[in-house]
């Protein structure tokens, strides 16, 4: 009977953080923060075998307009990802503390289970599922 508890605890143990896990029919894609979300698209850049010294001045500008609007947006992403990494962060070990206490209680119940039915005349109780 013990092996047998044992054997659930430890099913319980092994299956809990895949209980955690999204299911993956019904999800829709998460919506993206306006900083992580419309970059902006490259400029039309030039051919520098054929392009005349004016084209290439005017596609240098748009590089340069276009890199720093995107260096930009970047950051702010960069920004966003931080905040919601910290936030993951602090709900992984929320679920993690409450994981731990879940494994030791259910041992600690399994323990007193044992320890009650060890006692004569007692009356056997079945251990938790």
């Amino acid at each position: 009977m013990k092996v047998l508890f044992w054997a659930a605890a430890g099913a319980l143990v092994l299956i809990s953080p895949a209980a955690a896990q999204p299911q993956g029919a019904g999800q829709t894609a998460p919506v993206l923060s306006a900083n992580c979300s419309g970059f902006p698209a490259p400029p039309n850049l030039p051919d520098g075998a054929g392009a005349s010294r004016n084209a290439m001045i005017r596609g240098a500008h748009a590089y340069a307009a276009w890199q720093a609007a995107i260096t930009a947006k970047k950051a702010a992403c960069r920004n966003d990802i931080s905040a919601l990494q910290a936030q993951v962060d602090a709900l992984v070990e929320a679920w993690n503390h409450a994981d731990r206490q879940f494994v030791d209680t259910t041992a600690a119940w399994g323990e007193e289970i044992a320890e009650f039915n060890g006692r004569r005349g007692a009356g056997a109780i079945r251990p938790p599922n």
